[in-house]
């Protein structure tokens, strides 16, 4: 039942990025080409324009930063919210968590039983090693050795925050004799769900860089977005985390790929602005002489 409805998820989040992502794309062109409709049209922009010409090509990597910027902050928020009650031991919180601890207590069964045990391996430090490792010795192999040193980064540093943030919340598990799995050490944010969210969340930016159609693209994103909801409701649905622990290793796995994605993207554009203008400049030197 359960391995249908991830095939049932990944579908539909495969449509809904498939439909998206190329209108929000459109709705950018259009955006551009209306502004360089109306500088045509207004000397007053039009003179902004001009003076501003040497900046355009920096204009894509300006949308990447506050693009990223409003992601990041949206993350961190939701993380120093989820922080914040966890800290001052809030009974709503509390509430709510025992509430979805016990309905998983209660919903368990075989099936349900071995899909999530698959998840949460899949998600766990050896299963986010593994594919961490294969991954980057395939960039290695391929020559793309600045992607390996972004995937290996991302994936090892997170793992460090990780546990640099459960040490500093100290938050206990739920009751071992409820455990279906061992788990030890503490509890927010979960590692599972954070290690799973950046590995993820890495490799869509991958996939997103290699894959040539906008519909592998989506579906790249939609497997990986699949798979961290999995490996996060897993670690519920075993026993060894309260549902805000895995909320907050969604959201915080989500704000540190934000944080070095657009800072990988914004060095990396640069790098190519100033390369491609060297070579214009190398040119045009050429035919003077």
């Amino acid at each position: 039942m359960l391995y249908a409805a991830f095939i049932i998820v990944f579908a539909a989040l495969w449509a809904l990025f498939a439909a998206g992502m190329p209108r929000i794309l459109r709705g950018l062109h259009s955006v551009a080409n209306r502004f360089a409709a109306l500088s045509m049209r207004y000397g007053v922009v039009q003179r902004v324009v001009h003076h501003a010409s040497r900046f355009r090509d920096y204009l894509p990597v300006l949308l990447i930063v506050i693009a990223g910027g409003l992601l990041a902050a949206w993350a961190g928020d939701q993380f120093l919210d989820l922080a914040e009650l966890v800290h001052t031991k809030s009974t709503n919180l509390q509430e709510i968590d025992v509430r979805w601890h016990d309905w998983a207590v209660h919903e368990r069964n075989t099936g349900a039983t071995s899909f999530f045990t698959i998840m949460s391996i899949i998600g766990g430090p050896s299963g986010v090693a593994a594919i961490a490792v294969a991954i980057v010795i395939v960039l290695v192999v391929k020559r793309r050795y600045r992607w390996a040193i972004y995937a290996a980064a991302n994936i090892a540093i997170g793992g460090l925050l990780d546990s640099e943030l459960k040490r500093y919340f100290a938050r206990a598990r739920p009751a071992v004799a409820e455990m279906l799995r061992h788990a030890s050490g503490y509890s927010f944010p979960s590692g599972h769900a954070m290690g799973s969210t950046v590995l993820f969340a890495t490799l869509s930016y991958l996939a997103i860089r290699v894959l040539p159609r906008w519909r592998w693209k989506s579906a790249a994103l939609a497997l990986c977005t699949t798979l961290i909801i999995s490996v996060a409701l897993s670690r519920v649905y075993l026993g060894v985390h309260w549902i805000s622990d895995v909320g907050a290793g969604i959201v915080a796995g989500l704000l540190w790929v934000t944080m070095t994605t657009v800072a990988y993207e914004t060095f990396r554009r640069i790098r190519l602005i100033r390369q491609l203008r060297l070579k214009s400049s190398m040119r045009d030197g050429a035919r003077g002489a």
